[in-house]
């Protein structure tokens, strides 16, 4: 075998779930659907049935999620009914049977439970005959169980497999906000469009921002370019069972970059590093101090703010608060002078979350040249005269070579931190996610890290600081 072949191979070893783990999943899902039977009192026709990854046979070892879907036939189906009638009275049966019992919400409310291993979600949606009658996204997952299912051979589901441990390793699995990256049906379909794990990555090398794919078939430009207006997203791929839905509407442009390179550089040195969330992790105190040597060597910052989280939020809340404050406070930082050269959002979805920023430099002179209007504005440069020279410490008004008006005016902010601190004091809202601290450099985000003693923090850090696909 080559190279590329072994490493294949050794993957797929890995990943695939052994025969006694996918039964035991198929048992627990006849326990849990027979539980359902016994104690679900609706006057209407309803079917208890599994899909995602188990359904399909695309699952991965250790990782065995069952959505049980309940499909109502009643017309006047709506959110608070199904509180009501389904997930409250089921609730209570299963917090008897299983202490892992928790109510959740993501679009819909569902109840989720972990048994060993094996994760369940038990989730009640309308029973659609036909897409055209679909009222939310949960009713279009049996459509989609069954197009994968009567596309993919056992050949093939490995070969989704492959794909998606390739996206868990590279960190762009999943469609949820906290990921913004590849679900396991876009997963699925790449594999069924391109055939194989490699084809997809070699095909993936070629794609730009905004790639517009088609499952079966190919899609002219001018098919393309009206797709692009339609659904403005870093990567378009037509759910073939619902034209009017971009399956990769998650998928970020940082998501789809990440997975872009990562294919060319799998492709040129073959490795199953690219395909392993869990790695060999030095001392927590040894990782963090070597990274904060890099920081100070490459004339970085590394720092960050620490939240408490409100008791009950729904984790979709939680990172969608945090990347709206992290897009903000890197708006700000370039505002004032700074380059974040990467960032980090953590959350252990219960209690707190975590930004973490590197940005350059470390430090900035303490005066700015503050340009002004050019000429021939005459009131506008009245105006900026006027303003600039009551500050304190102004220097001019001089003229550039270029001709153009200016003022050298001391800086607002010099330090990182200085700005973390001001855009943190403006926050509002805050009854979700809140400030708790500010870790003003590396050694206070180093004291952070070795005190919380976690290896998904430890893996996030090396990514940020030594700027790492893999």
């Amino acid at each position: 075998m080559s190279s590329l072949e072994e490493v294949l191979a050794e993957v797929l070893a890995e990943v695939k779930p052994t025969p006694d783990e996918r039964a035991g999943a198929l048992e627990l899902f006849d326990r849990v659907k027979h539980l359902i039977e016994e104690n679900l009192r609706i006057p209407f026709e309803y079917s208890i049935e599994l899909h995602g990854s188990v359904a399909k046979g695309t699952e991965l070892r250790g990782d065995i999620d069952l959505d049980v879907f309940i499909l109502i036939r009643y017309e006047d189906l709506n959110e608070v009914w199904l509180k009501d009638h389904v997930i409250t009275p089921l609730y209570e049966v299963f917090s008897k049977v299983y202490d892992s019992t928790k109510l959740k919400y993501a679009t819909h409310p569902y109840i989720n439970i972990e048994v060993g291993n094996y994760k369940i979600d038990i989730v009640p949606a309308y029973w659609a005959r036909d897409i055209s009658e679909i009222r939310t996204a949960v009713d279009r997952t049996p459509f989609h169980t069954r197009y994968v299912v009567s596309r993919l051979d056992e050949r093939s589901k490995d070969e989704v497999r492959l794909l998606k441990s390739f996206l868990k390793g590279i960190g762009v699995y999943g469609a949820e906000i906290k990921v913004e990256g590849f679900s396991g049906y876009l997963a699925e379909l790449l594999t069924i469009k391109y055939g194989s794990f490699i084809n997809v990555v070699k095909a993936a090398t070629s794609w730009r921002y905004s790639e517009v794919l088609i499952v079966e078939g190919e899609v002219d430009s001018l098919t393309a370019s009206k797709l692009r207006k339609t659904f403005k997203a870093p990567l378009i791929v037509l759910d073939p069972i619902d034209s009017r839905r971009n399956a990769a509407s998650a998928v970020s442009a940082e998501s789809l970059a990440r997975f872009v390179v990562a294919s060319q550089m799998f492709l040129e040195h073959p490795s199953t590093s690219f395909f392993r969330t869990s790695r060999l992790e030095p001392a927590v105190a040894q990782a963090t101090s070597s990274l904060r040597q890099v920081v100070e060597a490459t004339d970085r910052e590394l720092l960050g703010v620490v939240f408490g989280v409100a008791r009950g939020t729904p984790p979709d809340v939680i990172w969608g608060k945090l990347r709206s404050v992290a897009r903000s406070l890197l708006n700000l930082l370039r505002k004032y002078g700074f380059t974040s050269v990467s960032y980090f959002v953590w959350s252990d979805e219960e209690t707190e979350a975590l930004l973490l920023v590197t940005v350059l430099p470390r430090e900035l002179p303490r005066y700015e040249i503050h340009a002004g209007p050019p000429l021939g504005k005459q009131a506008d440069i009245a105006a900026y005269i006027a303003e600039n020279s009551r500050r304190l410490g102004a220097l001019g008004p001089y003229v550039d070579p270029g001709g153009r008006l200016f003022f050298l005016t001391p800086r607002r902010f010099r330090y990182p931190y200085q700005v973390v601190e001001s855009y943190v004091s403006s926050l509002k809202d805050l009854e979700l996610l809140y400030p708790t601290n500010v870790l003003r450099n590396a050694a206070e985000v180093e004291s952070y890290v070795a005190q919380k003693r976690s290896n998904e923090l430890i893996r996030a850090l090396e990514r940020i600081v030594l700027l790492r696909i893999i």
